[in-house]
């Protein structure tokens, strides 16, 4: 009789900094009814990875399902995967770090679970063909990968029926290709497609094996799914019942026996690459489009197969060359990475293991990229690596000197500076001569939390879809808007919000100008400062405004809780300087639309308080934000009454659900009326106080 093996995985992860109620959800609709199925069919091997930071939720709020999960180990053939254990990017974080983590989730998985893996989820699957060396040396001997993975390395799919190994300076390492065909159909195809495919591939020797592992979200999380597979469609018993019916000729098993008992296909060696939609989300919104239309056309004319393996996009990478959020994060936690690994010693044992959690777990994935869900553009996974980042540098910054020079943290070629007291800490940039850090230390939060608007190329969908839902083949292909009229939420920033941008307008500008399109009169914002630095720091910016020589000034001064801005704007040219100046402040506290953030103006609460309203506030002398939630305010004082726009950032951005706008943060834009012969001077000087609630 032809046989054939059958590998089924699923993988399960929540990111570091998501809500609890998002664990509970997934918990209740897809972790728990998966393996619920699965009980009733014994007979069925199959494979799973938990991420470290779901595995501490589980511990937490549902350790039964844990001790479930060991039983079921001990009893029957369950293979545990391992992985980076806080779901990181292997790729992008230092070596030291990649072993560390894998390490540290196989000692989890053998102390909870008694069983020594051998295999890992390679996150995102997102390959480089340095990793090969640095899983070995962490004790793993294979993982699996995208069959797109093995197409760009010019392997056919014919070929794909087992798997394959492969080398870097003498380490081994083995892998083996996911089916994308299985990966579509299942759970959206009746479990008829599946077995016939595997029937398909059936041979004599019944040595072929064809591997479908993936997330376990889309059994019961992703729209519609649940009911389809735990509801009245009950797809997920369905199929274990197929499987089970064909068991004659259809064997499950999992990548330990498969690779224990079988030899490798051949060598292979693997671009750099991950799955074939992740390529299309590293480029560019323009060059996106191009890319999906190009993918559009031979799937038109029928020819994808034939074309597909010589059809690539982007690497991970540039996700870090699209958004200055995600790269700044990823700089900062490399650098205090290295920072830690050259101090760790100074710390006494569990002391240390909680900074290096801290780094860890700043280093989970979704919140430095975005494909069609929300991930970078969800303020509060940001927050999340932002937490873990700051309690880290927090107690770094406790053993070692003041730095005193500059570096250049984010690699764009403009140094940065740091100020430090006992509870705040501010890093500034010479481009622009802004901040880009406001953290403070006993909340380890980062009121610059910021995200600017990218053009995404799902951009073009929202006019042609209402909250009417456009099915495609996957979850990918799916186009749904949460709610009517996102367009005019759709604002392209110019540049990243970060805080003190300096900008020149015209005298009759108003607060929608300033949202919409800010109608910029100068080129101080990309300008590369000077810095100079005793106790202070000293930013000096030759520009021009209106088209005249004009020097700016920035002076800051960081004692305990306040941060003093003295700005000086000398007009260098020989005629007048006639117009606005405004100094741009954004915070961001998490929550736009909530009675526990809100403005206090010369401290009284205006008619429009919500941190997602818009206003123009006069006579201003100070304004506070409260943010009872994290216990804390952020006071602007000015020396004199003066004018300020307040405006919220939306982002209209992709999620499982469609289409959303998303709250960023608040500008706070103070402006002077200024009119300045050659040569004079205007001085202007505030204040940011932080003050525990």
């Amino acid at each position: 009789m032809k046989k054939v093996q059958f590998i089924f995985g699923i993988h399960l992860h929540q990111p570091v900094g998501n809500f609890d109620w998002v664990f509970e959800d997934a918990f209740q609709k897809s972790y728990k009814p998966f393996i619920d199925t699965l009980k009733r069919y014994p007979s069925i091997a199959i494979v799973i990875h938990i991420s470290g930071s779901l595995l501490e939720w589980l511990e937490e709020h549902h350790p039964e399902y844990l001790d479930d999960l060991a039983l079921l180990v001990a009893k029957r053939n369950i293979e545990v995967l391992s992985a980076g254990f806080y779901e990181p990017i292997l790729a992008v974080i230092p070596d030291h770090d990649k072993i560390g983590q894998i390490k540290k989730l196989n000692k989890y998985i053998k102390n909870r679970f008694n069983y020594d893996a051998k295999g890992m989820w390679l996150t995102e699957r997102v390959w480089e063909p340095h990793l090969a060396k640095q899983i070995s040396k962490a004790g793993i001997d294979y993982i699996a990968v995208d069959d797109f993975h093995f197409l760009a390395a010019g392997k056919q799919i014919s070929d794909l029926d087992g798997y394959f190994t492969t080398d870097e300076q003498n380490a081994r390492l083995s892998i083996f290709p996911i089916s994308q065909k299985l990966r579509y159909a299942i759970p959206f195809q009746e479990p008829s497609v599946t077995i016939d495919y595997l029937k398909s591939l059936s041979s004599e020797k019944g040595n072929r094996v064809i591997v479908m592992t993936d997330d376990a979200e889309k059994f019961g999380v992703w729209p519609e799914t649940y009911e389809n597979c735990f509801g009245k469609s009950q797809w997920l018993d369905r199929f274990f019942q197929t499987l089970d019916a064909n068991s004659d000729w259809l064997l499950t098993t999992t990548f330990k026996d498969y690779y224990q008992a079988n030899r490798p296909k051949s060598r292979v060696y693997l671009p750099t690459v991950s799955y074939f939609e992740m390529s299309e989300w590293t480029l560019p919104a323009s060059k996106g489009k191009r890319f999906s239309d190009l993918v559009h056309y031979f799937e038109n004319n029928g020819k994808i197969d034939q074309y597909k393996q010589f059809l690539r996009g982007g690497m991970w990478r540039n996700f870090q060359n699209l958004y200055d959020e995600s790269n700044w994060m990823q700089k900062r936690v490399t650098d205090l990475s290295y920072i830690f690994k050259k101090n760790k010693q100074k710390f006494e044992k569990k002391k240390r293991q909680e900074i290096q959690n801290n780094i860890w777990k700043a280093q989970c994935n979704c919140a430095y990229w975005h494909g069609v869900f929300g991930g970078l553009y969800l303020p509060h996974l940001r927050h999340g690596v932002y937490q873990n980042l700051i309690a880290a540098d927090k107690q770094l910054s406790k053993i070692l000197p003041l730095f005193n020079g500059t570096f250049d943290v984010d690699n764009d070629g403009f140094e940065e500076v740091d100020l430090l007291s006992d509870k705040l800490k501010i890093i500034a940039s010479a481009k622009g001569g802004c901040i880009r850090e406001f953290n403070i230390f006993s909340k380890n939060f980062n009121i610059l939390n910021t995200m600017h608007q990218e053009s995404e190329s799902y951009h073009r969908n929202i006019e042609r879809t209402s909250t009417k839902q456009i099915t495609g083949a996957s979850i990918h292909d799916q186009i749904v808007v949460k709610e009517a009229n996102l367009e005019k939420y759709l604002h392209i920033d110019k540049s990243p919000r970060y805080m003190l941008t300096d900008h020149f307008l015209p005298v009759k500008t108003s607060l929608r100008a300033v949202q919409e399109n800010i109608p910029e009169k100068s080129n101080f914002s990309e300008l590369g400062f000077n810095i100079s630095r005793k106790n202070n720091i000293v930013f000096t910016g030759l520009g021009t405004a209106f088209d005249i020589p004009v020097k700016i000034k920035k002076k800051l001064s960081l004692k305990s809780n306040t941060l003093t801005i003295n700005i000086e704007l000398i007009n260098q040219g020989n005629k007048n300087l006639s117009g606005l100046y405004a100094c741009e402040l954004n915070f961001s506290l998490l929550g736009g639309h909530v009675e526990d953030r809100y403005y206090l103006i010369n401290d009284k609460k205006p008619p429009k308080y919500y941190m997602d309203s818009s206003a123009v506030e006069q006579k201003v002398e100070s304004i506070k934000i409260l943010n009872e939630y994290d216990r804390f305010s952020v006071e602007t004082k000015f020396i004199s009454q003066i004018d300020l726009w307040r405006f919220p950032i939306f982002t209209v951005s992709g999620s499982e659900a469609g289409l959303e706008k998303v709250y960023q943060s608040s500008v706070v834009l103070p402006n002077w009326k200024i009119n300045l012969k050659p040569n004079d001077k205007k001085k202007i000087e505030f204040k940011i106080i932080v003050r525990e609630l």
